[in-house]
């Protein structure tokens, strides 16, 4: 049970840096950005995406029984 709660919790910090990257006041727009803060904010993104889908599919999973 405390695997899911970690897990949730993780996948929530994970969706707030996400929507942070993108909606963020402090965020540049894309035009703005050089070629390598874009290549930096991609993998920050793709990462947060990756973190986020990986604690909700650890939560779903986590308590099924055999």
């Amino acid at each position: 049970m405390e695997i899911r709660i970690i897990a949730i919790i993780i996948s929530l910090a994970a969706l707030g840096m996400f929507l942070w990257l993108l909606f963020g006041k402090g965020q540049k727009p894309w035009n703005e950005m050089s070629k390598d803060e874009q290549k930096k904010k991609k993998i920050l993104v793709t990462g947060g995406i990756l973190v986020f889908l990986a604690g909700v599919l650890t939560a779903i999973f986590a308590g099924k029984k055999k």
